[in-house]
């Protein structure tokens, strides 16, 4: 949630690695690696109507959000080497305009 309001938050578009990193502080913390073959199972599916079909779906829920949040971390380490090109970019241009 802190992070959903640091991204509403958010101001100008910078191209510094300072900021590219600070950026992705919050993501970079979270670990998932723990989570990715996590299954919820019941003991107990057989004597309920739709708990099999219940399980399956909180298994692929959980699979898909595994798959999401790995998809926005490997995102998210782009940015600092991105930020890194354009602010290198940016010095260049500033040094041929003060030319």
């Amino acid at each position: 949630m802190k992070f959903l309001r640091s991204f509403r938050t958010m101001g100008k578009i910078k191209s510094d690695t300072i900021s590219a990193r600070n950026a992705i502080s919050e993501l970079v913390g979270v670990d998932t690696s723990d989570k990715q073959n996590q299954q919820v199972e019941f003991s107990y599916t057989t004597e309920i109507a739709g708990m099999e079909a219940g399980r399956q779906a909180c298994n692929q829920m959980l699979h898909a959000v595994s798959d999401f949040s790995s998809a926005v971390l490997a995102q998210a380490n782009k940015f600092p080497d991105i930020a890194y090109k354009i602010e290198k970019r940016d010095v260049e241009q500033a040094q041929r305009w003060s030319n």
